[in-house]
């Protein structure tokens, strides 16, 4: 029998594209930051619960450590 892999199993034959990680992480920051505002405004006014402002700090204290990763470890690419 002859191998007949579908194309979507092929290795890609794309070149990676080479990113700088520091504006990546730091627009998702800014977007954290953007939902905890209106997070806020919205628990001020009591349309949702206060766990919502919560998650958005996490994600915005978990953008802040992958900022510190991507400094350590910038030299390596």
């Amino acid at each position: 029998m002859t191998d007949r892999r579908p194309r979507l199993l092929e290795p890609s034959r794309l070149e990676p594209v080479h990113l700088d990680l520091r504006t990546v992480f730091l627009a998702g920051i800014g977007l954290w930051t953007v939902a905890l505002l209106v997070s806020l405004v919205l628990t001020a006014s009591g349309q949702v619960a206060p766990r919502i402002a919560w998650i958005c700090a996490a994600g915005i204290g978990l953008g802040g450590l992958a900022l510190l990763w991507e400094r350590r470890n910038r030299s390596r690419t």
